[in-house]
C-alpha cells in the first residue's frame, strides 16, 4: 500500500505581514499544495494522509471549493483529512456542510473513529478538533479493531495543550504507521513507523530547515518512508562577522555582499556577531530594508579598550 503524508499546510496564512513579499508567500503556499496534488496525480498513491491544519483558520466556502477541485484531480487516491487546532470545527464552520468529492474521507467528530478500505486491506483512524485546545491524551488509548489489517493512526498534536501522546504506546497498541502533524519541523519519530510530517511550506519566519511531504509504502515486511522537499521559500540565518575596524557603511556593504549568495527562494535573518567600534552605530534599519531580510539581530559587543 502506497501513501503520501502531509500536514500543516495553513492555506490562507499571510506570512511576514507588512513585508513586500507577504502576498507572494501566501500564494506560494497555495501553489505548493497544488504542486503536491499534481505529484500525487503522477505517483497514484492509494492514500493521501493530511494530519490537520490544512487551513490556517476557519476555511471560507470558496477556499473549500478550491480544495475540493484539487482533490477531484486525484480520484484514484483516497484522501483522509482531519481538522486541526487552527481550523477546528466551530458551530458555523463550513466543514460541517462541505460536499466533498467521493475520494475524500473527512473525520467529522472529536472522538476517534475509523474508515475501512478492504481493497487496500487498510483501516485509518483519526478525529477532528472541535476546540482550539485538547489536553486529554485521546490517542494513547486507541486500539485497532482488526490487527489483520494495515492500521494507520492520523494524529494532530504532541504538546501538553494539543493532545499529548506517547508514540511508543500507540505503536505497541498495534498501529503500523502513525501519520502525525502539528509540529512544523518534520522528521521520523520512530524509523519507518511514525512520522511528524512538518509544515508543507514554512508559515512563519522562525520555521527553519527543509519542508515538504512524505511518500511511503507499507507492506507485510514493514514500512519505508522518504522525504521530498518543496522549496518555494526557505528561511535562513545569515551570520555576519563584525570587526572593530569596520565603519557603519562597511558593515552595510558586507551584509549586502553576503546576501547576494542567497538562493532566489531564501529569506534571511541577518545576525551580526563579533566586536564593533564603541563609537560606531550599526545601520540596523538600513539592513532591515534590504531585499528579503525578515529580521536583523545585533549580537555584537563594543570593543572597549580597558
Amino acid at each position: 500500500m502506497k501513501f503520501m503524508h502531509i500536514s500543516d499546510v495553513h492555506l490562507g496564512v499571510k506570512p511576514d505581514a507588512g513585508k513586500a513579499w507577504s502576498e507572494k508567500r501566501a500564494q506560494d503556499i497555495w501553489d505548493s499544495f497544488a504542486e503536491m496534488i499534481e505529484i500525487a496525480a503522477e505517483e497514484s498513491p492509494d492514500f493521501l494522509l493530511i494530519s490537520g491544519d490544512l487551513f490556517h483558520k476557519q476555511p471560507l466556502k470558496r477556499e473549500l471549493k478550491e480544495v475540493c477541485g484539487l482533490f477531484a484531480r486525484i480520484p484514484q487516491t483516497k484522501v483522509l483529512l482531519m481538522a486541526g487546532n487552527h481550523d477546528y470545527i466551530q458551530q458555523n464552520s463550513f466543514y460541517r456542510t462541505c460536499e466533498w468529492p467521493e475520494n475524500v474521507c473527512f473525520f467529522p467528530r472529536e472522538e476517534v473513529m475509523c474508515f475501512d478500505f478492504p481493497e487496500q486491506n487498510t483501516t485509518v483512524y483519526g478525529l477532528s478538533y472541535w476546540h482550539r485546545e485538547i489536553r486529554q491524551a485521546l490517542y494513547d488509548e486507541v486500539f485497532p479493531k482488526n490487527t489483520d489489517r494495515i492500521n494507520i493512526l492520523l494524529a494532530h498534536g504532541g504538546d501538553e495543550r494539543h493532545i499529548p501522546f506517547s508514540v511508543e504506546k500507540i505503536l505497541r497498541h498495534g498501529f503500523d504507521y502513525m501519520a502525525a502533524g502539528h509540529i512544523h519541523k518534520g522528521g521520523q519519530l520512530v524509523q519507518g513507523r511514525a512520522v511528524m510530517a512538518g509544515a508543507l511550506e514554512p508559515t512563519d519566519c522562525n520555521d527553519f530547515g527543509p519542508h515538504g511531504f512524505w511518500i511511503g509504502e507499507l507492506t507485510e515486511t514493514g514500512c519505508r518512508v522518504s522525504f521530498y522537499p518543496i522549496k518555494k521559500c526557505e528561511y535562513i540565518q545569515q551570520e555576519i562577522n563584525v570587526t572593530p575596524e569596520l565603519s557603519a557603511y562597511a558593515v552595510s556593504e558586507l551584509v549586502r555582499q553576503e546576501l547576494q549568495s542567497r538562493k532566489p527562494y531564501q529569506i534571511s535573518h541577518v545576525i551580526l556577531r563579533g566586536y564593533r567600534d564603541a563609537e560606531t552605530e550599526l545601520p540596523l534599519d538600513e539592513i532591515a530594508e534590504m531585499e528579503r531580510v525578515v529580521r536583523v539581530v545585533d549580537e555584537t559587543e563594543p570593543d572597549y579598550q580597558f
